[in-house]
C-alpha cells in the first residue's frame, strides 16, 4: 500500500477517458518513476482536494495548464511548481511556424546567386503588373532588328546588286527594298506611343488591376459595363489577352533570376540546426533571410530561448521577453503573455531538472491499457488495473 506521506516530488498530467468529453488526471512519483494515483477529473477543486491527500508534496511538475497551477496553489501553496520545458519550447516553435506560414507561401522565390538561373518557371504569388516597360523593350528590339535589315539592304545595293537581287537575297519584296533604300526611311514604328481613341481606354486601369487579381473575363466585362462601357466584347478580350501575355512574360523574366525554395525546409530551422536540414543550404538560408527578414527574426527568437533554457539562465528570461516582444509578432506575443501569467513556474523549468517526461510516458502506457480494456473500461477498473500493475512491479 502506498504511503501518501512519503510522496514529495510528483508530476501530473491529464488524459482522455472520452476525448472532448471526459478527462482524468494521473500522478507520477518523480523519484520512482511510477504511477501512484489517478482521479476521474481535471477540474481545479477536484485536483486540489486530491493533491491535499498527499501532505508533504514539495515539487510538482506540470504543463502550462492554469487550472492545474491554481489547484496546486490551493492544495500546497509552498510547493515549487515547474512548467515542462518540452511544452514551452514546442509552444514557441509552433507559434513561430504558424506565423511563418502566414507571411510566406509554401513555395517562394529568392534571388539566385550570380551566375545561376532559377529552377522551374511560373510564379508563386499574384504578380504585380510591372510589365509596363515590356512593350517599350519589344519596340526597341523590333526597331533594332529592322535597322539591321535596312543596313543589309543598303550594303548589298552599294555592291551593285539590283533591287530585285537585293530583295531575293534578303527575303523581302522589291517594294520594301525600295523603301529601305530611301534615305528618309525610319525603322521605328510611327504609331508607337500614339494611342488611338478607344471606348475601352477609360477602363484600362481597372482591367489591369483585375487581371493582376486573376479575375475571370466575365467578371471584368461585368465590372466595366457596370461602370458605363458599351463597346464590343472582342475589344475587351483582345486587350485582356495582350495584358495577360505581358504579365506572364514579365513574371517569366523575373523567375529566370530567382531560385525556388520550399517553406517546409525553412520551417525545419526552427526545430533543427542547418546541418541537419537536408533540403536547404546555408547560402540559401542567407539569401532567404535577405528577402524575408522575418525568417531570421523567428529563428533568432526560438534559438535564443532554447539557449537560455538549456544554459539554466533564468535571470535572462525577462530580457528575452522584452526583446522578442518588440517585433510585434502576434503568435510570439501570445506565447509571452502565456508564460508571463506563469512566470515563476517557467523560471523553475529553467533552474531545475524536473520535467513532465515521466507523465507523458505514463499517459501513453495508460492509454494502451485503456484500449486493451475497450468495452469494459470503467474508471474504477482502469485505476485498479494501473495501480496494481505499478505496485506489483515494486514488489518484484
Amino acid at each position: 500500500m502506498l504511503d501518501k506521506e512519503s510522496v514529495e516530488r510528483i508530476c501530473i498530467d491529464d488524459f482522455a477517458l472520452k476525448r472532448r468529453y471526459r478527462y482524468g488526471t494521473v500522478m507520477i512519483d518523480i523519484d520512482t518513476g511510477k504511477i501512484i494515483d489517478m482521479i476521474e477529473s481535471r477540474e481545479k477543486d477536484d485536483v486540489a482536494n486530491w493533491l491535499a491527500e498527499y501532505p508533504h508534496i514539495q515539487v510538482v511538475s506540470r504543463d502550462g495548464s492554469q487550472t492545474y497551477a491554481a489547484a496546486i496553489e490551493k492544495a500546497h501553496p509552498a510547493a515549487t511548481q515547474v512548467s515542462d520545458r518540452f511544452h514551452l519550447i514546442k509552444s514557441l516553435t509552433d507559434g513561430a511556424k504558424q506565423h511563418m506560414s502566414k507571411v510566406i507561401t509554401a513555395n517562394f522565390r529568392i534571388p539566385a546567386r550570380v551566375g545561376e538561373s532559377g529552377v522551374g518557371g511560373g510564379y508563386w504569388e499574384k504578380p504585380e503588373c510591372h510589365g509596363a516597360d515590356l512593350p517599350g523593350r519589344e519596340h526597341t528590339a523590333n526597331t533594332e532588328k529592322k535597322q539591321a535589315l535596312v543596313e543589309m539592304v543598303r550594303s548589298l545595293a552599294a555592291q551593285g546588286l539590283s533591287i530585285e537581287a537585293v530583295a531575293r537575297e534578303v527575303g523581302i519584296c522589291s517594294k520594301t527594298a525600295r523603301r529601305y533604300l530611301d534615305a528618309d526611311f525610319n525603322p521605328a514604328n510611327n504609331w508607337y506611343g500614339n494611342k488611338k481613341p478607344s471606348k475601352l481606354k477609360p477602363y484600362t486601369e481597372k482591367i489591369d488591376a483585375m487581371l493582376v487579381e486573376r479575375r475571370k473575363f466575365a467578371e471584368i466585362e461585368a465590372a466595366i459595363r457596370m461602370d458605363g462601357y458599351d463597346g464590343a466584347d472582342s475589344t475587351i478580350r483582345m486587350y485582356a489577352a495582350r495584358q495577360r501575355r505581358i504579365i506572364k512574360e514579365t513574371a517569366a523574366e523575373a523567375s529566370a533570376n530567382t531560385e525556388l525554395i520550399e517553406r517546409r525546409w525553412v520551417a525545419k530551422l526552427l526545430y533543427q540546426p542547418i546541418e541537419k536540414v537536408k533540403g536547404i543550404t546555408e547560402d540559401q538560408v542567407e539569401r532567404a533571410i535577405m528577402e524575408y527578414p522575418v525568417i531570421g527574426i523567428l529563428c533568432d527568437i526560438v534559438q535564443s530561448f532554447k539557449e537560455l533554457m538549456f544554459a539554466r539562465r533564468a535571470d535572462a528570461l525577462d530580457a528575452w521577453m522584452k526583446s522578442a516582444k518588440r517585433f510585434g509578432i502576434d503568435e510570439i506575443d501570445s506565447f509571452i503573455n502565456g508564460i508571463s501569467a506563469d512566470l515563476d513556474a517557467v523560471k523553475n523549468a529553467i533552474r531545475f531538472e524536473y520535467n513532465n517526461g515521466l507523465a507523458e510516458g505514463s499517459v501513453n502506457k495508460l492509454k494502451l491499457v485503456k484500449r486493451i480494456m475497450y468495452g469494459r473500461c470503467s474508471f474504477g477498473l482502469l485505476r485498479n488495473k494501473i495501480l496494481q500493475r505499478e505496485f506489483s512491479r515494486n514488489i518484484n
